[in-house]
């Protein structure tokens, strides 16, 4: 079975880097202690159970049957070590997931206790990309030499991974749930599509991840039986961000001019070629927390001119646009869109490199935001909620709203889940009144998959060989 990715996992030691394929790839190898499901539900993995004795404590209970693929047991002590290696590590990219954690207790040889500064209802999700390692071999080994022989308890082992090559992975033969279907598993990383999409035609791949919009629209026109073209909405939302701090966005009015002269299925159609979906609010549909009753906002050039004359500019507003060059075709579909509700749009075109930096100098820009971890709170307690109180740490506009502040730290400790669910819904409900950013579309994510084999992506986008089946 080949896979190929649009890129080489930056590393096979875990916890030292947060980028999705070198999650995907290292997932092949090394397992946590909870994983999402293919539709980012929280499931068992080394953990067979948990339990909340009071609102601060989650106890963890592993299962005793799994070993590492150097053939040692898993216990407790590995779990702890890598949990704390996670939190503590100087390199670590994961320290950000550990914000709330207090403690990272040993109980007894299969039970592991972890104790929150508050109640989170998000510790699982945060756990999800924390994987497990012996610790014995992460010792004597060190990063480098992890990465370059990978020990887990995944359904793969490493066999080899030469410079410049595809990555080599054999089915372990004592993984201690269900073996995979196929005995071996190469990773291949190619950027040119024509190659990648060669392989599929020729059998040599069963998956190609991340096929561009412009070569998807052309095989879909012309396809072909040795594979197909399988795309889902993905977990990228593209919005307009703002400088709060400064005129004309800071008032609502401005901002709800702006939403309303927006064609969000114009731009999905024109740009995307229909793969993509406009946004309703600030999380795809997919997310713990999207409101299902929050209406499509539909593009209204003359209710959006009359906000702008009450908010005081009656003959439009100029206004420049930051966009990362990737983007310039969005920015240019937006700059003629907004034209006809009176918002005349320079664009400030940055490179990829300098982008970031430019955001936090713009009044206006391009941006897009991931919610990976499946679960709306992240998004309102670190980029809506003011940047006070430990909140707000990618609140990139200065957006401020005490009522809005309030209900986030009222949800951000409620445990229960239908609850907080109704919280998030609320706190969507009113973020789409007060606009802090205007969500656009939903990017979709497109797979060339093999008629050889039975496989459906993932909202994480995960390429997992342990569900891939072949067509029998």
């Amino acid at each position: 079975m080949t896979v190929v990715h649009r890129g080489r996992p930056l590393t096979l030691t875990p916890h030292l880097r947060s980028e999705q394929i070198t999650f995907s790839v290292q997932a092949n190898i090394l397992e946590g202690l909870v994983e999402f499901d293919p539709q980012m539900k929280i499931r068992p993995l080394l953990a067979r159970s948990w339990e909340n004795p009071d609102d601060l404590n989650w106890v963890f209970n592993l299962r005793e049957e799994v070993v590492f693929h150097d053939g040692t047991r898993l216990t407790a002590d590995d779990v702890v070590y890598s949990l704390s290696r996670a939190r503590g590590h100087q390199a670590s990219a994961l320290k950000a997931d550990f914000i709330m954690v207090d403690s990272i207790i040993r109980v007894d040889d299969h039970t592991v206790r972890l104790r929150t500064k508050r109640p989170y209802p998000l510790l699982l999700n945060r756990l999800v990309n924390v994987f497990i390692v012996p610790r014995p071999a992460m010792e004597r080994l060190g990063d480098r030499g992890f990465s370059e022989k990978p020990v887990g308890t995944g359904p793969y082992r490493f066999e080899s991974f030469p410079t410049g090559g595809p990555l080599t992975l054999s089915a372990f033969s004592g993984y201690w749930c269900r073996p995979p279907s196929y005995g071996k598993m190469i990773i291949m990383s190619l950027e040119d599509q024509d190659q990648a999409v060669g392989l599929l035609m020729s059998g040599k791949a069963v998956i190609v991840s991340q096929v561009d919009v412009s070569r998807a629209a052309g095989l879909r026109e012309n396809p072909d039986p040795a594979f197909s073209l399988v795309s889902r909405p993905g977990l990228t939302l593209r919005y307009l961000g703002y400088d709060f701090g400064r005129s004309p966005f800071n008032q609502l009015k401005v901002r709800r001019a702006l939403s309303a002269a927006v064609d969000r299925a114009g731009l999905v159609k024109g740009l995307n070629l229909g793969f993509g979906q406009p946004a309703s609010q600030l999380v795809p549909q997919a997310v713990f927390g999207y409101n299902p009753a929050l209406p499509d906002p539909a593009p209204d050039p003359a209710g959006a001119r009359r906000l702008l004359a009450e908010a005081g500019y009656p003959r439009g507003l100029d206004v420049t646009l930051t966009v990362p060059e990737v983007r310039l075709g969005v920015g240019r579909e937006l700059q003629g869109q907004l034209a006809g509700a009176g918002f005349r749009i320079s664009l400030n075109v940055v490179s990829r490199e300098q982008f970031f930096a430019a955001v936090d100098t713009a009044g206006f820009f391009l941006f897009g935001v991931s919610a990976t971890s499946g679960d709306a709170s992240d998004l309102f307690e670190d980029a809506i909620h003011s940047r006070t109180g430990g909140y707000g740490q990618t609140n990139r506009g200065g957006y401020r709203n005490p009522e809005i502040d309030r209900m986030i730290e009222a949800s951000a400790g409620q445990l229960d889940q239908a609850q907080r669910l109704r919280s998030l819904q609320a706190i969507m409900a009113r973020c789409m009144e007060d606009l802090p950013r205007v969500p656009l579309y939903i990017e979709e994510e497109i797979y060339g998959v093999s008629s050889r084999i039975a496989w459906t992506p993932r909202l994480d986008m995960m390429v997992l060989g342990k569900e891939v089946l072949p067509v029998k």
